[in-house]
């Protein structure tokens, strides 16, 4: 008898263990699924956003000067790198719906980007724009997230810079080009309206003098 109730106890306690295993797993990808489905709304509505705006005033001559929703795009386009960079971490650099909501964040990025400088240029604003090439590989990791710290911090006391993120060894055919362009050799590299170049080991003094110095030089991609 008592060699028949062991066995009950093992398997209960095998039926337990497996039920509350499939249970976390259950939940863990519901929430997964919930936060990825969430951003690619949020990436669907800013891109519709920018989209709208430009092809406003590029087909319908609306005046580009009265649309006041940058600081709010720009947001939202800090709070979605920030989600794929956690879904990324998550669900693995690989995983291929991650690896398209980067990509198509990346064009979004850019939208922005050649609108902003379209806004500067037709408007007189004074955007500061800041092209931030990382890198996620073992070698180049930790400079490049001390570096998006930094980067973080002035964002947070300067109104208006507006901050791209490009992982430089995401296999796209935007990303090659832009490296292209930018000639970019290594990671971390910064570029802050298209003027002043930054690699390496960046210090937090280094950007913020460049800022402070820099010639807007306004080059639409």
């Amino acid at each position: 008898m008592r060699q028949i109730q062991s066995k009950k106890r093992y398997i209960l306690a095998l039926l337990i263990g497996t039920f509350i295993f499939l249970n976390g797993f259950i939940i863990t990808n519901t929430i997964l699924s919930i936060q990825f489905n969430r951003v690619s709304q949020f990436q669907d509505q800013t891109s519709y956003a920018i989209f709208k705006d430009k092809l406003n005033y590029e087909l319908f001559n609306a005046d580009p000067c009265t649309t006041d929703n940058f600081n709010k795009i720009s947001d939202d386009l800090s709070y979605q790198g920030a989600s794929i960079g956690d879904l990324e971490e998550k669900l693995g650099k690989n995983n291929n719906k991650v690896k398209f909501r980067k990509e198509f964040y990346n064009l979004v990025e850019l939208e922005h980007f050649e609108y902003i400088n379209d806004i500067n240029r037709l408007c007189g604003k004074n955007f500061t724009t800041l092209l931030f090439f990382y890198s996620n590989q073992r070698n180049d990791l930790d400079k490049s997230e001390r570096l998006g710290r930094l980067l973080d911090f002035i964002r947070s006391k300067k109104d208006n810079l507006v901050i791209y993120s490009f992982d430089i060894n995401l296999d796209s055919e935007i990303t090659r080009n832009l490296i292209k362009l930018y000639n970019i050799e290594e990671s971390p590299t910064i570029i802050i309206n298209n003027d002043k170049r930054l690699s390496g080991d960046i210090e937090l003094k280094d950007i913020e003098e460049n800022l402070i110095s820099l010639k807007k030089v306004i080059v639409k991609l």
